[in-house]
Formats: structure tokens, sequence, C-alpha cells
């Protein structure tokens, strides 16, 4: 409360000046750290919806090219670079230690603050690509930056930093990786550029066997849940799409159910989680547990085969790649 107060994110205010109270709280971080968040969720269902694509690991996959270098920026209280718009501010109210505040920085927790984020940050991104062949992609605060050439990329990662600086955004050093490097960590996941291989990091594998062991469990239980965290565990495992090539298919049973659920509940409503997706909840823990990576170049297939059937007979066409076709047919024999 403190830090924020002294670099200007929030500002104490008369309880009479605040128009719609959220609640906050603190949740833990990394290395014994604590983060406050307001939960706007409440706030969040009086707000108009702007339908937003943040990149994600299609994004970085479509990016990258074999023997790549990289390096990641990570940009510390990001969304507090944004400044509220004032008659706004008595909407992002809270009460703490019998004082009442308001954000005058965007904060965590508004549906908005992520799309606002993006847009403000893309326009320095646009100015940085215009000088520079560095690949750049950013996810939310977090910023991979992609190149052939190691010592081009080290010397260009240094200069983008200062230009950020200069835009006074802040970077998190301890979080960065000068270095260039041809395996990265972004988004959750493990790129090895020289090898074109991806699979999970080791906190993103804890983290959903947890949360999959402890729906099991619920499920086995037909102990009641809320429909959103059903949604969320589906958007988690769907952003592993890129190493679980079948992920759509291993989710039906869940989104049917999520589905199913919404016709006659609200998101943040309890449900009874039927028994009949535990075949897929045992199948992506045993997915995420053997974390196995995959490739991430696309093969040409050596050869394409077509076949076709009809009551009176057969067919079949070789594709080769060099170019030859071979083909075989014959009637069916009764």
């Amino acid at each position: 409360l403190e830090e924020e107060l002294r670099e200007n994110i929030i500002e104490q205010i008369h309880p009479e000046q605040a128009k719609w109270f959220n609640p906050t709280f603190i949740i833990p971080k990394p290395h014994q750290k604590l983060r406050k968040i307001l939960d706007a969720s409440a706030l969040n269902k009086e707000i108009q919806t702007i339908h937003f694509k943040m990149n994600g690991t299609d994004q970085v996959r479509d990016l990258i090219r074999k023997e790549d270098w990289a390096t990641s920026l990570d940009l510390k209280s990001a969304f507090h670079h944004l400044i509220v718009y004032p008659p706004h501010r008595p909407y992002l109210a809270f009460e703490a230690m019998g004082k009442v505040y308001q954000y005058r920085a965007m904060p965590f927790g508004t549906q908005h603050s992520p799309i606002f984020f993006t847009q403000a940050l893309a326009m320095v991104l646009t100015k940085i690509r215009r000088e520079s062949d560095i690949r750049i992609l950013n996810y939310a605060d977090d910023l991979l930056l992609l190149h052939q050439n190691k010592e081009r990329l080290r010397k260009q990662t240094l200069i983008i930093m200062k230009i950020l600086e200069a835009f006074e955004w802040t970077i998190v050093q301890e979080k960065c990786e000068i270095e260039p490097k041809q395996q990265t960590n972004f988004i959750g996941q493990t790129w090895d550029l020289e090898r074109m291989y991806i699979k999970m990091t080791d906190q993103r594998k804890q983290e959903l066997r947890y949360q999959l062991r402890r729906f099991i469990s619920l499920t086995q239980r037909q102990a009641p849940i809320k429909i959103k965290y059903l949604a969320s565990i589906i958007g988690k495992l769907n952003f592993l799409r890129v190493q679980v090539k079948e992920a759509s298919l291993y989710l039906k049973l869940m989104e049917s159910t999520k589905t199913r659920a919404l016709k006659n509940k609200k998101w943040r409503e309890n449900m009874i989680l039927s028994k009949e997706i535990l075949l897929e909840l045992y199948q992506w823990l045993g997915m995420i547990v053997n974390n196995q990576e995959m490739t991430l170049e696309v093969k040409i297939p050596e050869t394409v085969m077509v076949s076709d059937a009809s009551p009176k007979g057969w067919g079949v066409t070789l594709e080769l790649q060099t170019g030859d076709t071979l083909l075989q047919h014959g009637e069916q024999n009764k």
C-alpha cells in the first residue's frame, strides 16, 4: 500500500467520492514476495466486453526460425504505466486499514487492463521494429526478442532496453535474459531453437499437475465447483495445443460439460462435474507428467496415399516426393 502511494499508483480519497468499492487482497508471489490484487469481478460484469486476442504459443511458433538466438525482457508493474481517465477513477476504489483509496494508474483485475496495456505497448514496439530487424513478440509484460545473429541480437537488446526506458517503462533486470540463448523459457514453455522443440517449463508442469489432481478429486467426490474454474483449466490446457497437437480433441467432454452447465447457470455459480470427464482428466494428467517435447518443424511428407472404394471396385494412388505417381486398382471380390 505504501509503495503504491509512493509511486502514485493509488491516491487517498474521501469515502463519499467513491462510486464503486472493489474487494482487495494479498496473494503470495515467488521468492516470498506479496502482490496486492483488486477483485474487480463485480465491476467487470458492468463493463462492456471488448473482444481481443492476446499473443500466445501459436504466434511464437510462427515467428521463430531454426537456429534463432533469443533474449527476453520483463517490464515491472507494466499496467501501472497507464493513467486512468480521472472521471473513471472513483469506480476503482477500495478500502484498506480504515481508509478509502482509488487507482489513478491502471490496476490488475479489470477485464480491459490487458487490452489497453497491449495496445499502448504495441505503439512502442512498432517504432522499435521500424528501426531494427529484430523480431519481437510480447505476451502482456513479457517480451521475446529473436535474431539469427547472436552478436547483433546482444547489441540490439541493449538498445531496445534503452528505448523502452526512454518511454519510462521499467525493466526488471533480474528477470531478463540479456545474453542470447538458443533455449529460452517464454509464456510457460521451453523453446529449443537449435533443435526446434517445445515442452512445458517445470513450473508450468507442477502447477497443471496440481490443478488436474484437484479436479480429479472433486469429480470423484462429486463436490461442487464454480463453472468459471472449469473454464479456466480448459483454457490452460488448450494453451498447450502447440505441444499437444490433439488438445482440442482431449477437451471435448470438458467443453460439452461446461456448455451444458451454462445453459441454466452463470459463470460464478457452482456445478457438479460429471464423472465422464475423468477419462479426459487422467489423459491430461498423464501427458502433463510425461511432458513429451514436440517438434516445431513442419515435416514434408515423403509420400501421400489416396484411396477410394465402391461396391464394384477399389483404387489407390501413391504420390511420391519425387513427383512420381503409382496407381493400382481392381474389382471387388464377391
